[in-house]
């Protein structure tokens, strides 16, 4: 790319999980169409993210009990304007290639090929819809072309007992990937703490060539067709140039970020919105969040003994109860 140039950015959000974990939750709907917050769809998150960091070209692609998901996005996320190149699309598996369903991560962005040679984006943003947090993905972008990356992942710090569920990531003192655990059950710590490890975040920034090329040796293999368990041990193994983009607050420690697609975390992260100084404030300007905002009444409370720490969503109405927490 042409120094100077702006970068042509491709945004796919993977929402078509089962979200089995989230069960009864997604027993009628998908997980990032799952309420949060109150008024809230957990994609919403990623959604807003995406505006904030000027992303207009925002592919999601659903699968499982998507009809809320597209009615969500559709009467709430009409915010582009397809003439200038802004859009938002929702797209379930198209079968060009094979006639399945997304086989997992990296199979879903095989099968969709397609829309990338249409597009020709320089690189390619992949997130996940089930995580909660407030980024701007230009930072990480930045990083990534400093570092000439073919890959960067973004990391978070977690308890080490906590990262079990996720990708453990470990790297030198250049930020580069020298090591990739999926899920393991003794997580490998960082060197300055062994009671933390370092893992990843679901987010991930290719060049788009790298990209196409590594779905498509995926494809050809017996594998999980998965990102995590397939695609990038496999770069990291074969020296390609896989960097970690450590997400931080502005005062320089590891910020809020949730993975919400267990019932735990998910009742955990809808408490974290209680506490004093909560660590993701609703409330506060940069935080302020985009979703569809249902025709309801205001919140009616009527003759209560208490309410206390709550947050009241609009159209509740309130009568005779006494609610802590």
């Amino acid at each position: 790319m042409a120094r100077g140039k702006k970068p042509k950015i491709l945004t796919i959000i993977l929402a078509g999980g089962q979200g089995e974990r989230l069960s009864p939750l997604t027993r009628d709907r998908s997980k990032p169409a799952v309420p949060f917050g109150g008024i809230y769809r957990i994609i919403d998150f990623t959604l807003n993210n995406c505006l904030r960091s000027d992303l207009r070209k925002i592919e999601v692609l659903t699968q499982y009990k998507s009809l809320s998901l597209h009615r969500h996005l559709r009467l709430g996320w009409n915010l582009f304007n397809y003439n200038i190149g802004e859009y938002i699309n929702m797209t379930p598996p198209q079968q060009r290639l094979r006639a399945s369903w997304y086989q997992g991560t990296a199979d879903a962005i095989y099968q969709n090929i397609y829309t990338l040679e249409q597009e020709k984006p320089d690189y390619v943003i992949i997130l996940s819809g089930d995580h909660v947090y407030n980024m701007d993905y230009r930072k990480m972008l930045k990083f990534h072309i400093q570092k000439n990356a073919d890959l960067t992942i973004g990391g978070v710090e977690v308890a080490r007992e906590d990262a079990t569920p996720f990708g453990v990531l470990i790297k030198n003192r250049h930020e580069r990937i020298t090591g990739f655990q999926e899920k393991p059950k003794d997580p490998i710590p960082i060197p300055e703490d062994k009671t933390r490890s370092l893992v990843s975040m679901g987010i991930y920034i290719f060049n788009t060539r790298t990209l196409v090329r590594r779905v498509s040796q995926d494809a050809k293999n017996h594998t999980g067709h998965d990102f995590g368990k397939d695609v990038i041990p496999a770069m990291v193994k074969e020296k390609d140039d896989v960097f970690v983009y450590s997400f931080r607050a502005r005062g320089g420690g590891f910020a809020y970020w949730r993975d919400i697609g267990a019932l735990d975390a998910y009742y955990q992260a809808n408490m974290d919105l209680l506490k004093p100084n909560p660590p993701f404030d609703l409330h506060k300007a940069q935080s302020m969040m985009h979703t569809y905002y249902r025709h309801l009444p205001p919140a009616r409370l009527r003759a209560n003994k208490q309410i206390e720490n709550c947050l009241i969503s609009n159209g509740c109405d309130i009568n005779g109860a006494t609610i802590t927490n």
